[in-house]
């Protein structure tokens, strides 16, 4: 009985061990990977997830010795300082050093890791996928050769869900929108927020698609095509109405099944104010977008099905909260 309880206890401190050092690392470098993201448009969770398996969670050699968290090789274009190291590379089927870049620290490493993707011509089509889209740009890392196992994507994507690292992809504040943010007339700020993980800002009174784009530095057909209910870009925007600024989802994050409908709304207001894609919200109620709903109509929102180890908590139509079970234990790579 004695011996049952030892192998007990050593698990457990082993299990928490391992959870202190996993969220140790999250909690070290998730706000240089949202500055990152920030600046560049590459999800701070799929850079976090890349470092934590690259590095073994901070714990590899070249991590330890040369501050290199994504295993980046020297190649010619390197000028800084390098550290041997074996890794994959044979020759004459044996295994041999190949160099890697060392850098003074490990926010040094993120910020070379984004300048990386951002100027390698094999990564510019990862930068078409929304940044909310880590599944996309997991499996689009290995298209473009990023990493030879072919199981990396689903690597990736599983660190991500277990530990809600996409919870920080909503942080995304990009540059031109921090820029009109810190403006001082009123009709120049936005405060960027999310409805069902879709950007969006608020308009003030007489805005225009336009106008709106020029502050922002955007293309205006993005604006009509995110929103279903402008169809030119001259179209008036009243105050306090909410413009996306991506692509409306598929599946509902939410927990509401039903919206009940008031006098006069269509499916077009409600897609508007849950950031559910018109023509899906349409095909699971089989109504045509434009026709007036019934008052007090139910309308099914379909809430997305939590994933195995992932429990939706909370919802405000805004962002939605979430529980997490036990962490994974860290794989060697």
């Amino acid at each position: 009985m004695k011996q049952i309880w030892v192998i007990v206890v050593i698990f457990l401190v082993f299990n928490i061990n391992a959870q202190d050092f996993v969220y140790n690392y999250i909690d070290e470098y998730k706000d240089i990977a949202v500055e990152e993201m920030n600046k560049t448009g590459i999800p701070a969770s799929i850079t976090l997830a890349q470092g934590m398996l690259e590095s073994n969670w901070g714990r590899s050699e070249l991590a330890r010795k040369a501050k290199n968290h994504f295993g980046i090789k020297a190649d010619k274009s390197w000028s800084g300082k390098t550290m041997k190291w074996e890794d994959d590379e044979y020759h004459k089927g044996k295994l041999i050093k190949s160099k890697f870049r060392k850098y003074k620290s490990a926010d040094q490493s993120f910020i070379d890791h984004s300048e990386f993707l951002a100027n390698k011509k094999r990564y510019e089509f990862l930068f078409n996928y929304d940044v909310t889209d880590y599944v996309a740009w997991a499996k689009g890392l290995v298209k473009a050769g990023y990493a030879t196992d072919p199981k990396y994507a689903s690597k990736l994507i599983k660190i991500i869900e277990k530990y809600g690292l996409y919870e920080y992809d909503l942080k995304y504040i990009p540059a031109e929108i921090a820029s009109a943010k810190n403006k001082n007339k009123k009709s120049d700020s936005y405060t960027l927020s999310f409805i069902n993980k879709a950007k969006v800002i608020i308009a003030h009174e007489g805005e225009t698609p336009k106008s709106i784009a020029k502050k922002l530095k955007i293309p205006v057909k993005k604006i009509i095509k995110y929103n279903d209910n402008v169809k030119r870009r001259y179209h008036k925007f009243k105050e306090g109405e909410v413009v996306y600024l991506s692509s409306k989802r598929k599946k509902y994050y939410g927990s509401d099944a039903y919206h009940t409908s008031s006098k006069g709304e269509t499916l077009v207001d409600i897609s508007q104010k849950y950031g559910i894609n018109l023509k899906y919200l349409a095909k699971i109620n089989k109504i045509k977008y434009h026709k007036k709903l019934k008052e007090g109509q139910r309308i099914k929102l379909k809430p997305f099905p939590s994933r195995a180890g992932n429990t939706v908590i909370a919802s405000n139509n805004q962002n939605t909260e979430y529980l997490f079970d036990a962490p994974l234990t860290p794989e060697n790579h």
